[in-house]
């Protein structure tokens, strides 16, 4: 026999499945050209696949995602399977919608991480209303700052190229004021001496 469910608990299971669909769909996405090569062009070699979990969790250790949380397969799993004390976690939900994003070669705007961050904040007040155990401050939900506490964010391909090209520029500069004084001195002592 099952239990009919008030509205609230209906509201804040529609909340938990709506993110964990969000977030299934970024884990699914098919990848972009650029992301199945490696950084020189080359097609990967052909090899067994990662898991998609175990994957992701790689990407939130690789690049920092998650400050402060050990994430692993298992951990990513529950998430993607909808476990309420994940779910309600905002920096967890946007370290692994970012990590799908690294994966599939379609970086998540800040916007976009900060709404799945604020939308997670939104699940947990919910969730916390409907077994009527209000914690501080989760009533009251304000949205998301432009970028979450604890997401770092990564610059853009091209950003990173012209930051390299700025620096090599930089650096020949340096070296051709060094060699053209070690000349000028030179040719003192040349003519002093």
């Amino acid at each position: 026999m099952t239990e009919a469910l008030t509205p609230r608990w209906q509201e804040a299971d529609e909340a938990v499945e709506s993110l964990v669909a969000t977030l299934v769909a970024l884990a699914t996405a098919p990848p972009t050209r650029a992301a199945r090569k490696r950084p020189g062009g080359r097609p990967r070699a052909k090899s067994r696949p990662k898991s998609t979990r175990h994957h992701i969790a790689e990407v939130i250790r690789r690049y920092r995602l998650a400050p402060g949380l050990r994430v692993d397969r298992n951990m990513v799993a529950a998430l993607l399977i909808g476990h309420r004390d994940l779910v309600t976690n905002p920096v967890l939900v946007a370290a692994v919608a970012r990590a799908c994003g690294i994966i599939t070669g379609r970086e998540l705007s800040p916007k976009k991480v900060a709404r799945m961050a604020a939308e997670s904040a939104r699940v947990a007040a919910l969730l916390a209303r409907a077994e009527g155990e209000p914690t501080p401050g989760a009533e009251a939900v304000v949205p998301a700052p432009r970028r979450p506490i604890g997401v770092a964010v990564r610059p853009s391909v091209r950003a990173r190229k012209r930051s390299r090209r700025r620096a090599r520029a930089r650096a020949v500069r340096r070296w051709s004021l060094a060699a053209a004084g070690l000349l000028l001195l030179i040719a003192v002592v040349l003519l002093l001496g």
